[in-house]
């Protein structure tokens, strides 16, 4: 199992948990311009780790690309984003199993956050297809992002905020150890199982094509008088 963490150009991480994901990985690769962010951040990456730009090229400067001291993949065509493009690479470049974090997918632009989380399901459905075993994750400085198709369980903490997102509102879902469990019930609207509470060491989803947000921490109880 390879750790490869994809860095991609909104948020800088600052939390101890996407960080530790950079961090700890084998590979890293940069969407286009993320490598600047990177150095300009100040983390040097360790010797033993690989790191691989990969873009359309279009925010790298003939100045930046001297400055860059890593290997630079182009890619030109249009029809896909610069994250998609890296997961591309990885796949083309990377052999066995993969476990993949991508940081830095939101923030900045909310069209640029929507459009990578969705993204999650098609990297999910390769995966499975081609290296069942294999794992892709959305990690943010608040919270990570799973896609699911059919069942999964989860490991989680109490007061931990889940909320769940469907991409196939026709398919029934259910949900198990949440504080609002659900009983086969289609979620037509992005925020219909949103804003729910784990009550312990884990929960359970049912359904079709889901993506799973939970927080780091635990909700705050504000103190009583």
């Amino acid at each position: 199992m390879t750790l490869i963490a994809i860095l991609a150009n909104g948020d800088y991480p600052t939390h101890r948990i996407p960080l530790q994901a950079l961090n700890e990985a084998e590979v890293i690769v940069c969407c286009d311009s993320a490598v600047a962010t990177m150095m300009e951040q100040g983390y040097s990456p360790h010797p033993s780790q690989r790191v691989q730009v990969v873009g359309d090229g279009d925010s790298l400067t003939p100045e930046l690309r001297k400055l860059v001291p890593y290997p630079i993949f182009n890619e030109s065509e249009q029809d896909y984003n610069d994250l998609s493009k890296a997961f591309r690479w990885i796949m083309n470049n990377i052999e066995g199993l993969v476990d993949i974090s991508i940081i830095g997918a939101t923030g900045k632009r909310e069209d640029h956050t929507i459009g990578n989380i969705s993204l999650l399901m098609d990297y999910h459905e390769r995966l499975q297809q081609e290296r069942k075993g294999s794992s892709v994750r959305i990690v943010s400085d608040y919270g990570t992002f799973h896609a699911v198709q059919g069942e999964a369980r989860f490991e989680s903490f109490p007061l931990q905020q889940v909320s769940i997102f469907s991409l196939t509102p026709q398919v029934p879902v259910s949900l198990y150890g949440l504080r609002y469990p659900l009983s086969d019930h289609c979620i037509t609207r992005w925020w219909q199982a949103t804003l729910n509470e784990a009550l312990s060491s884990s929960f359970s989803v049912k359904g079709g094509n889901l993506i799973v947000y939970q927080t780091h921490e635990a909700k705050e109880i504000p103190p009583t008088i």
